[in-house]
């Protein structure tokens, strides 16, 4: 996709500087900067630009009540008839049950802190419509759980995302 012009936004700056270090980085046809899609003060460093934007595990880390913010912000970045496309944690997970039975990992109604200090929310399809058809007026091309069963070859472990 030779044509494609591609801007990556993380709130981490190390993550940021990581991307741009990285050597397929393309300083002609990409654009790195650090942004928090969550900060109901500040506009999108780019407006109506994106055909397509990837929401990846990313909505999961933010706290359910600037959810709609950053969604809104992220909607701002696309064009008319821009797709959005969403992928994170999904309610009733495998990790959330065993989350779940730490009372304190727990911060609130499916919303948990990980070991390594970042924090998760486990969606169902209802909290997605809220957010991206009530709140950010998307219209769902597509939405439903992703099932897997993972399984550690080592141990025979099977694990159930």
């Amino acid at each position: 996709y030779p044509n494609w012009k591609v801007w990556g936004y993380d709130l981490s700056k190390v993550a940021v500087e990581l991307m741009k270090k990285d050597p397929r980085f393309d300083n002609s046809r990409a654009t790195g900067e650090v942004w928090d899609i969550s900060k109901e003060d500040t506009s999108p460093p780019v407006l109506n630009v994106a055909d397509v934007c990837t929401l990846l595990f990313c909505l999961s880390a933010i706290a359910p009540e600037k959810m709609a913010i950053a969604a809104n912000n992220t909607v701002a970045t696309l064009k008319p008839a821009g797709i959005l496309v969403f992928r994170d944690y999904g309610r009733y997970d495998e990790a959330q049950i065993k989350l779940g039975t730490n009372r304190a990992k727990r911060l609130g109604d499916n919303f948990y802190v990980k070991s390594d200090g970042t924090r998760c929310y486990y969606f169902s399809l209802q909290d997605i419509k809220e957010i991206f058809v009530e709140k950010a007026g998307l219209e769902i091309l597509e939405l439903k759980y992703v099932q897997r069963i993972y399984q550690n070859r080592a141990t025979d472990e099977k694990r159930r995302r």
